[in-house]
C-alpha cells in the first residue's frame, strides 16, 4: 500500500531519532517530538508507527528497559535508504506523464517497468537482510543470482540521449572485434536512436560517408565527443531506422523482408515462451497437450537464429523455408565440429 506524505514524515522523524546512537529516546520523548513536529495525536498512533516500521520496512527497532529507550540493533540501518518519499513518487509519476506526452507510451512504460524493478529489488534486500530468529543463527547465503557483466561505457548513454534530443552530431573512435586497438581515425555519426540488448547498449545513426545507417556498440567506442553541428539524416533513412526494431530480434540487421515465422515448441518450453515472449509480435496459434505453436512477424537475422538454436530439440521451425534451411545448416555445422 502506498505510503502517505504524513506517514512518511513521521517515519522519517522516528528513524532520525532512533538512529542517533548511542542516545536513546523513550516512548514518551518520541511521542512528544512527533506531536510537536508531525502533529501525531496519541501514544497508540506512535506505537502503530513503530510496529509498521518493524513489519513493513524491517526496521530493527528494539527497546532497552535499563535505559528506557529505543535503538536499532543494526547501527548501520537507515530507513530512508530503502524508501521513496511521496514527493519522489509524485515526481516520478509526473516524469512518466511527460514521457508519455512527448516520447510516447512505450518510453513511459519503460520507466514504469524500471520503477517496478527497483521496488522489487528493495523488497528482496529487506528479506535478505532479516536476522536469524534468536540473533545467534549463523548467517547463510539464501539468494544466488547470476553475476551479470554489464556493457562498458554506460556513461555514454546520457550523452547520446542529449545528442539525439538536441539533433547534434558526434565523433568517436571505434574498436572492431577483430582488432582490440581503437581506430586512429575519428568516426562521425548522426545519431538517431539508442538500443539496449542483453545489458549492452548500441547507438544507431546515419553515416554520411557510406550514406547509410550503421550500428555501433558503446562498449567498443572511445573518445566520444558531442559536436555543435546539426544532424542531417535523409527522411528515408530516418523512417527506416525508426521502424527497424519493430520487426527485428536483437541488434543485428536483416537483409530479408519481414516474414511470418511459425515455431512449434514442446509443451514444457511452450509454457516458457508464453510466460516470456520471444518478441512483441508473438502470437499463440495453438496450445495443446502435445505442442505449443507460436507466430512471430520478424525479418530473420543472426541474433534470431542464435536464439532459436538455444531451444535445442524442444523447438521445430515450421516456416519460412529459408529459416528452416538456415537453422539446419547452422546445427549441422556445429555438429561437424565434434
Amino acid at each position: 500500500m502506498p505510503i502517505t506524505r504524513s506517514a512518511f514524515q513521521r517515519y522519517r522523524l522516528i528513524d532520525e531519532l532512533i538512529s542517533r546512537y548511542p542516545r536513546q529516546y523513550s516512548k514518551q520523548k518520541l511521542f512528544d517530538i512527533c506531536r510537536d513536529k508531525c502533529g501525531i495525536r496519541s501514544m497508540s498512533s506512535l506505537e502503530k508507527d513503530i510496529q509498521r516500521l518493524r513489519e513493513d520496512h524491517d526496521a530493527p527497532i528494539a527497546y532497552d528497559k535499563r535505559r528506557n529507550g529505543y535503538y536499532y540493533t543494526d547501527p548501520q540501518f537507515r530507513l530512508l535508504r530503502l524508501m521513496l518519499s511521496p514527493d519522489d513518487m509524485e515526481a516520478l509519476d509526473y516524469a512518466r506523464e511527460v514521457l508519455a506526452a512527448t516520447q510516447g507510451a512505450t518510453v513511459a512504460n519503460e520507466l514504469t517497468n524500471a520503477l517496478q524493478k527497483v521496488r522489487q529489488s528493495l523488497d528482496i534486500i529487506r528479506e535478505v537482510k532479516r536476522d536469524g530468529d534468536d540473533g545467534n543463527t549463523l548467517t547463510r547465503r539464501v539468494v544466488y543470482v547470476e553475476e551479470r557483466i554489464l556493457g562498458q561505457n554506460r556513461q555514454y548513454v546520457p550523452v547520446l540521449i542529449r545528442a539525439i534530443n538536441q539533433n547534434r552530431q558526434i565523433t568517436f573512435r571505434y574498436s572492431k572485434h577483430e582488432n582490440a586497438e581503437p581506430e586512429r581515425r575519428l568516426r562521425n555519426l548522426h545519431p538517431i536512436l539508442l538500443r539496449e540488448v542483453a545489458d549492452s547498449w548500441y547507438v544507431i545513426g546515419y553515416d554520411a560517408e557510406s550514406q547509410r545507417e550503421k550500428t555501433f556498440a558503446l562498449d567498443r567506442m572511445s573518445d566520444l565527443t558531442l559536436l555543435d553541428d546539426a544532424c542531417s539524416v535523409p527522411p528515408n533513412v530516418l523512417e527506416y531506422v525508426s521502424e527497424l526494431f519493430e520487426h527485428i530480434y536483437g541488434i543485428t540487421d536483416s537483409n530479408g523482408p519481414v516474414e511470418e515465422i511459425i515455431l512449434s515448441f514442446t509443451p514444457l518450453f511452450g509454457r516458457y515462451v508464453k510466460a516470456k515472449p520471444i518478441h512483441q509480435t508473438q502470437e499463440i496459434l495453438s496450445d495443446t497437450e502435445t505442442e505449443c505453436i507460436v507466430k512471430l512477424r520478424l525479418a530473420p537475422n543472426r541474433d534470431l537464429l542464435m536464439h532459436l538454436r538455444s531451444y535445442g530439440d524442444h523447438l521445430k521451425v515450421m516456416q519460412p523455408p529459408s529459416l528452416v534451411q538456415a537453422l539446419m545448416e547452422s546445427m549441422q555445422t556445429a555438429l561437424a565440429r565434434y
